[in-house]
């Protein structure tokens, strides 16, 4: 009677342990955070680059207050922001730090491009202006002109030392490309133009481009992308989830993460917020612990692109604010974890929260300068940091202290009793003759196993290896030992089996059927995880399997 008491005593302290643990790791961690505010810069500013070169946290171009286009610039040294005068002015242009030049040498000191913005005040139309800039001396040089007039321009440099340029807003878009000459060469027309679409490497030579707005500012219904080498095709993933516009110039370097993937953000039409992973030419969402939070505890919150990486410290950022602009938040997305985890970060009220592109700086924090709350007339000088480390990071989700002590404490003690018991238990029956242990062949029981799995197609539901053994009265162990013996593969291999030829069967009878569907209805729930499984069962994709099968 006792020992039922225990047992029913650690049976109900592990439950709430279990369920405490499984509740947190379907919610997202709040933490709140205090950002350290920095000298705010000479003037407001929005729609300009920041980055950092020569170890300066550096800041060119853009607007300021009344949507003045302005002709400065400004780096950060000492504590102090230090003024510069450029050679134009690149509201909303584009900046490309050079890591080589065309004929792939290393510069003697870094370079940095810079290109297009708005001609006019308030935002009104496209330059042809190029200039470069030379940290060492903190000096502008204008040295040649664009192919054509532009500005909501991206860049990005290849591995052979170009830089492709692409993008452009009410004006027409090509594909044009600055190779060290004074004037930007086109390379190729476009069938849709983008403002500030993605540029993303493809080798040393090609790249990807594609951007959720058509150069004209609509949000396209279809997503295109586009290639130097090879033709345009369509991005299947935009029919359910729509890439977040991006209002502000960024590099697509941004967001990348180091091992040939780039993470961009996007939405689907029930207003929720995912990662999508581009590798190559393969679009698909990043898989999370959690949903990504679209509300905290003061209610709804808005989230803008791009994500930002820390290849470093392999996590990502992406900002936010609430719907009154008062706070800011951070999600943070660690990329060591798979799938990757989650936290959500949160300031108390401040003066603005700011609408802009963070950058990471060399000590793996954020920073955040200038931008705009909600008015292109009234940008913000102020420059904020954010450390991500324990001393900074206020507010976290944790059980009191004391409820550990009490369920810590009362584990223990169950478990020295089960110790105890079972001793004893040992004991009295060392004395008694033990039964011979019955135990089916190998092959029978394979058969049985299968059968179990097959019946009412078990395998497309979350099948559980516990739930098989407990139904043919063998241990765990047992179970796994006889499939490895018998198939040379684990468990989750074997219904990984029946899944994908389940699907194989639905691709032969409904060729048609949509992706989502094919997926839900050979019991996978992602599609990265789809595809990982069938290649690695058939090694081919669905398609490729398709067309040999029809062959």
């Amino acid at each position: 009677m006792l020992r039922n008491r225990v047992l029913l005593l650690f049976c109900v302290l592990t439950g709430v342990l279990y369920g405490m643990a499984e509740e947190r790791g379907n919610t997202c961690p709040m933490i709140r955070i205090v950002p350290e505010r920095l000298s705010d810069m000479t003037i407001p500013r929005s729609g300009h680059n920041t980055f950092y070169v020569n170890g300066e946290l550096t800041v060119v171009g853009g607007h300021t207050t009344s949507f003045l286009p302005t002709i400065t610039a400004e780096f950060l040294s000492d504590g102090k922001w230090h003024a510069m005068n450029m050679s134009y002015p690149h509201d909303n242009g584009f900046a490309v730090v050079l890591s080589s030049t065309p004929n792939r040498q290393v510069p003697q000191h870094p370079t940095i491009i810079l290109g297009g913005g708005h001609a006019e005040e308030l935002g009104v139309g496209q330059t042809y202006t190029l200039e470069r800039y030379n940290p060492e001396t903190h000096t502008f040089e204008g040295f040649g002109c664009l192919d054509k007039r532009r500005v909501l321009t991206s860049a990005m440099q290849l591995g052979d030392g170009r830089v492709i340029i692409s993008g452009n807003h009410y004006a027409d878009d090509a594909i044009a490309c600055y190779d060290g000459r004074s004037q930007v060469q086109h390379l190729k027309d476009v069938m849709h133009g983008h403002c500030n679409p993605y540029i993303l490497p493809l080798g040393n030579d090609d790249v990807l481009i594609f951007g959720p707005r058509d150069n004209r500012d609509n949000m396209l219904d279809t997503l295109w992308a586009y290639r130097l080498k090879g033709d345009a095709f369509r991005v299947p993933l935009q029919e359910q989830w729509k890439l977040l516009p991006i209002d502000q110039p960024f590099n697509s370097e941004t967001c990348a993460t180091g091992d040939g993937a780039y993470l961009l953000t996007a939405i689907n039409n029930d207003r929720q917020i995912a990662i999508v992973m581009v590798r190559d030419t393969c679009f698909s969402l990043l898989p999370t612990t959690c949903p990504i939070p679209m509300k905290s505890k003061f209610g709804p919150l808005g989230y803008w692109g791009p994500v930002t990486v820390d290849r470093q410290r392999q996590c990502a950022y992406l900002l936010g604010a609430d719907s009154l602009f008062h706070r800011q938040y951070v999600l943070e997305i660690d990329l060591k974890n798979k799938p990757a985890a989650l936290t959500l970060y949160y300031t108390d009220s401040l003066e603005h929260a700011t609408i802009t592109i963070p950058i990471v700086t060399p000590e793996g924090d954020l920073i955040l300068a200038g931008g705009i709350p909600n008015d292109n007339y009234k940008p913000l000088a102020s420059v904020w940091l954010y450390h991500f480390t324990t001393d900074q990071q206020e507010g976290a989700s944790h059980l009191p202290a004391w409820l550990w002590i009490v369920v810590t404490l009362a584990v223990v003690a169950v478990l020295a009793y089960l110790i105890y018991y079972k001793r004893k238990h040992r004991q009295m029956s060392s004395q008694q003759p033990e039964a011979p242990a019955v135990r089916l062949p190998d092959p029978e029981l394979m058969k049985r196993i299968c059968q179990f799995i097959e019946q009412d197609l078990r395998y497309l539901t979350p099948v559980k290896s516990s739930d098989i053994a407990m139904e043919l009265g063998i241990s765990v162990a047992d179970m796994t030992d006889c499939i490895n013996r018998q198939r040379h593969i684990t468990f989750t291999q074997l219904v990984a089996e029946y899944r994908v030829r389940h699907a194989q069967q639905l691709l032969m009878e409904q060729p048609d059927m949509k992706l989502s569907e094919l997926i839900a209805s050979s019991g996978f729930t992602s599609e990265s995880t789809f595809f990982r499984v069938f290649k690695d069962i058939t090694g081919l994709s669905p398609r490729e399997w398709l067309a040999q099968k029809n062959v």
